[in-house]
């Protein structure tokens, strides 16, 4: 496991750039290998991360492609067509499911057994791709989910109390999209819950949901795209997958009788160590978060099952 390494295809973009960047900084791999469709724009930004390395760290940087990958290598895939003003990330399937079906392809051509970590959007859609063109097993083929958005929630609600994000207790779930749904019933911070914590006011959770999601789109309306949180997210959940011990994210998988639900992909509490990851089944859901969980299965499955009617016609 010391030897391995992480793949990012996709690495000329600005999410790939960032999350490279962010594991260089943070010395999460000794190695990172880059590949983009330019192959130009993946020896630049290997060369821009290295000349950065050269003061501080043990981090190498390089182009690459396919026949790089070894059996436990980490794949990132965070290359297809990206989020415009606008626009739903469901609205992206269509473009990219080709491309993903491709990336996969070529990464099983060469024999290595990876990890997969799907960053591409429509993430639970393509991740279902992924699993199922790959023919991995379902640890080792995972999306970043909800993390990014539980990310934002969890900045939010610290930021509103004046505490650090570390102490808040709360989660988004489902849909990485419109349908995802909060745990603000249940949240908690530093142990105690939220609507006891001193300060709280009704404003801090009133339209909180859709509050986060419109967060999202104010970056993207204001930037062209999101890089920076997503990249340190994949740092994060990379440097799990590379520990003996779980940590718990909302990562998204294939669920298998998990919450009532079958045959499709959300983002749920789950364990991410180096067995891979793991879905929490036990997490408490009150009726009003297992209502928008099934209504938010009901979203994703839908659009699953229009990139498998496509593909059979």
């Amino acid at each position: 496991m010391s030897k391995q390494k992480v793949v990012i295809v996709g690495a000329g973009g600005m999410v790939g750039a960032s999350a490279a960047y962010a594991m260089a900084l943070r010395s999460v791999v000794e190695e990172i290998v880059l590949i983009d469709r330019n192959p130009d724009m993946a020896w630049g930004q290997a060369a821009d991360i290295n000349d950065a390395m050269g003061i501080d760290r043990n981090v190498l940087g390089r182009p690459g492609d396919y026949s790089d990958l070894a059996t436990d290598d980490i794949v990132v895939i965070t290359a297809g067509l990206p989020q415009q003003p606008g626009q739903t990330r469901l609205e992206l399937v269509d473009a990219n499911v080709g491309i993903m079906r491709d990336i996969i392809r070529n990464i099983m051509a060469h024999g290595a057994i990876p990890y997969i970590v799907v960053v591409s959007n429509p993430i639970d859609v393509l991740t279902y791709v992924a699993l199922k063109e790959s023919g991995l097993p379902k640890n080792r083929v995972f999306g970043t989910g909800t993390t990014l958005d539980t990310s934002r929630l969890k900045s939010y609600l610290a930021d509103s109390l004046g505490v650090s994000s570390r102490d808040v207790d709360a989660y988004i779930l489902g849909e990485h999209g419109d349908s995802s749904f909060s745990t603000i019933e249940t949240a908690q911070v530093g142990e105690i819950p939220l609507r006891e914590y001193p300060g709280f006011r009704d404003e801090i959770v009133q339209d909180v949901e859709q509050a986060i999601r419109d967060r999202a789109y104010r970056v993207i309306d204001t930037k062209k795209s999101t890089y920076f949180a997503i990249g340190f997210i994949i740092s994060k959940v990379v440097s799990a997958l590379r520990q003996s011990t779980s940590t718990i994210y909302p990562v998204c998988s294939l669920v298998e009788g998990e919450y009532g639900l079958d045959d499709v992909v959300l983002g749920l509490p789950s364990t991410v160590s180096q067995e891979g990851v793991k879905i929490l089944s036990g997490y408490p859901l009150t009726d009003r978060q297992r209502e928008a969980l099934h209504h938010s299965a009901s979203v994703v499955r839908e659009a699953i099952e229009h990139v498998t009617n496509q593909e059979q016609q």
